[in-house]
């Protein structure tokens, strides 16, 4: 059942079905009967409405999330109070979550993850940089649109970082235990770098069709985040690219410090994969590194979740035992040396005499994959061999050596031929014409057409999310493979009030929001000049520059107000009301 069937919810959105329910709040389509368009309606649980601090921190969702405007953030249109509980009006978003993609397709394909990953990067690098932690990214607050655009939402515990006061209270636990990073579960001070956390978290799903830790109890999977070391994703997926793995780890570093430490700088890491480059997470990986977060001495109350993880035990790689290791490899390298000594000397003492027959002299396959074709041919002339050559396209540098075969290390009678494999550079591709489509759209076009894409938003009076430029430029030739740098709008700097005066209210509220600006407060008042029901006037006056999602007041007509003309005995009384008069006369 709906919270109200028989009026429009705050006195504006008629709720048509529930959509969903979160921690906090059920999620209802509505309709916004102002503006005729259909929005996602946030109602929290009327039984936390009497919680101060609940009802503080949904405030500050509302606050936080309607001044994030960025094309992979869901926006929030309105909040308010209704029924005894509050609401807030969202852009409602078709598609469906990360969440049932994942569990729909057990994996998803480690581009696609990547692209993902890279666009909820966007959002939080976005948002952090106006001052605002997510807190809770996880795959169900990931969408994605029909057109494949990503959009991440519910700011549910988000809080402004310069904001006056904490909202989370000392020893609380806050977030999805599933996803939450190593500090957040133990109570300390989260910033950015505690989102990218997260999010490493959600592409090592993607990648591997299940998250890294669980447990039957939320506290159980917190305390894996702060003590357990997550198994590499290509220990159980191996197909899964050590690039990608690396950024996963890098992302997932207990500490902090370790991790990328801003959001941008995973999203141009995840970028560096797309686009066929060396990432930075990559830079002294190692994929058998172990790590674990030193838990800091917390004062909490006894039994709450950071003082049971606070008095876990620490666990450590026996260094004693790698020292043995090592021992062992150094002794098997001796035997190996000895027996390759012997059999030599066996070899020499055999073949070595006046009478025998020469031996068959044999050589190593010199290694020159990567190296010029020049260098390969007078590496395998100088060694006696003899070779064959190959033209493939690629992303090499035209006349790179790509492969050989027999590879390198094999021994081959001198006289035999080496077969190589070497680039004759990149395809050239026309670039596509994709200014004035959604970045959507364009990606898609771009991505078809064997491009990679990454894109930079600016001020514009474009439409937001529009293409506005891109290079190179359309109908170039560029290498296929390589990266096509798109401007996106984020909207203009400023907009200008539009003239509604004389308009009917309805209609000046469409188009102050055609032009991404909000009806403010309507108030009425007589007017013998506009009609009754159209617009006398706006506050910002019309022409006038004012931001984003600015509310303009408007004052509408109730038509012409009523007179009133009384007379002496002997003389006429009139009373005029709108639209008619009533003329009477006294007897005299």
């Amino acid at each position: 059942m709906l919270p109200t069937e028989s009026k429009p919810y705050g006195g504006r959105y008629e709720l048509m079905q529930k959509i969903a329910r979160g921690g906090m709040a059920e999620v209802f389509m509505a309709k916004d009967q102002l503006l005729d368009r259909p929005v996602a309606l946030k109602v929290l649980f009327p039984e936390l409405s009497v919680n101060v601090s609940f009802v503080e921190r949904f405030r500050r969702e509302a606050q936080a999330a309607a001044n994030l405007s960025h094309p992979n953030i869901v926006s929030v249109f309105d909040w308010g109070e209704a029924d005894n509980t509050y609401f807030i009006v969202m852009e409602l978003v078709e598609g469906v979550t990360l969440a049932s993609l994942i569990k729909e397709s057990g994996r998803i394909d480690p581009q696609r993850a990547a692209s993902i990953a890279a666009d909820v990067a966007a959002s939080l690098a976005f948002a952090h940089k106006h001052g605002v932690i997510h807190r809770d990214v996880k795959p169900s607050n990931v969408l994605l649109t029909e057109d494949g655009q990503v959009k991440v939402t519910d700011f549910g515990i988000a809080r402004a970082a310069t904001a006056d006061g904490d909202l989370t209270q000392t020893g609380a636990v806050m977030g999805t235990a599933t996803y939450i990073p190593p500090e957040q579960a133990q109570g300390l001070v989260v910033d950015g770098r505690s989102d990218v956390y997260s999010l490493g978290v959600v592409l090592y799903e993607m990648l591997v069709g299940k998250v890294p830790f669980s447990g039957e109890t939320p506290l159980a999977i917190a305390y894996k985040h702060v003590r357990e070391e997550a198994p590499k994703p290509t220990s159980i997926v191996p197909t899964v690219p050590k690039a990608l793995e690396a950024i996963v780890v890098k992302a997932m570093s207990k500490d902090p410090a370790m991790r990328y430490q801003s959001a941008t700088e995973m999203r141009d890491d995840l970028r560096r994969f797309l686009n066929h480059q060396e990432v930075a997470a990559l830079t002294g990986f190692d994929p058998d590194a172990t790590q674990a977060l030193p838990l800091v001495d917390v004062p909490h109350g006894n039994g709450s979740p950071t003082e049971i993880l606070r008095t876990s035990p620490i666990t450590s790689v026996d260094a004693a035992e790698r020292g043995t290791n090592w021992l062992l490899v150094g002794i098997v390298v001796l035997v190996v040396i000895i027996g390759a000594l012997l059999l030599g000397a066996k070899y020499f003492l055999t073949n070595h005499n006046a009478n025998a027959t020469p031996p068959v002299v044999t050589v190593s396959v010199p290694a020159v994959v990567g190296e010029s074709q020049n260098n390969a041919e007078a590496a395998l002339k100088n060694d006696g061999l003899k070779y064959t050559i190959t033209q493939a396209t690629s992303n090499e540098a035209a006349g790179t050596v790509l492969s050989e075969n027999p590879s390198a290390g094999t021994p081959l009678k001198k006289g035999s031929s080496v077969a190589l494999t070497v680039s004759s550079g990149t395809q050239q591709v026309s670039v596509p014409n994709v200014v004035g489509q959604t970045i959507a759209s364009a990606e898609s076009t771009l991505l078809a057409s064997g491009f990679q894409v990454t894109t930079n938003y600016i001020n514009n009076p474009a439409t937001v999310g529009t293409v506005t430029s891109e290079t190179p430029a359309a109908s170039t030739q560029a290498p296929k493979g390589s990266t096509v740098t798109l401007d996106v709008s984020n909207g203009p700097s400023q907009i200008t009030v539009p003239n509604v005066v004389g308009e009917p209210v309805a209609q000046a509220a469409n188009a102050l929001g055609s032009h991404n600006l909000t009806l403010g407060n309507v108030t009425y008042a007589a007017s013998a000049t506009v009609a009754n029901g159209d617009v006398i006037s706006t506050n910002p006056a019309a022409g006038t520059s004012v931001a984003p999602n600015t509310s303009v007041d408007v004052v509408v007509s109730q038509g012409p107000s009523s007179t009133t003309t009384t007379t002496l005995p002997g003389s006429s009384t009139t009373t005029t009301f709108p639209h008619s008069t009533t003329t009477t006369t006294a007897a005299g």
